[in-house]
């Protein structure tokens, strides 16, 4: 089981055995692919920024909460956007649910586990990379 038949299937089936419209899974799959790649852009620019100088900016008084929000609304935006015209388009998110529902009950069982194994492992860096 691939990474995206995992997350588009564990989330359509988890909305369906929910009795609700399981078409919203896409779009809380793009939504947590979103900000999964946009979690691995931060982790990148951590990494660069630890082994490259980097000068830091004067902000002018601005925080940097504030910054973050200014940064992250306008890129989980535009990862968003490219994602639904990209990997999560209606005709893929169909593909890779049916793709899941071919697998052996037992293997989709394990599709969470897929999913958020990579995801923790790059929080856990990220957090690694602020602290050190």
């Amino acid at each position: 089981m691939t990474f995206l038949q995992a997350l588009y299937g564990s989330q359509y089936k988890e909305i369906k055995d929910r009795g609700g419209d399981a078409s919203k899974g896409r779009t809380n799959a793009n939504l947590f692919l979103s900000v999964f790649f946009l979690l691995i852009l931060i982790l990148l620019f951590l990494l660069a920024s630890k082994i490259l100088p980097v000068p830091t900016p004067d902000t002018s008084g601005i925080s940097g909460r504030a910054i973050g929000k200014l940064l992250a609304i306008p890129l989980i935006a535009i990862v968003y956007f490219i994602i639904i015209n990209t990997i999560g388009t209606k005709t893929s998110y169909k593909k890779m649910v049916d793709e899941f529902y071919m697998l052996p009950s037992r293997v989709q069982e394990t599709a969470n586990q897929k999913i958020l194994v990579p995801f923790f492992v790059i929080l856990a860096l990220i957090m690694m990379l602020v602290i050190f």
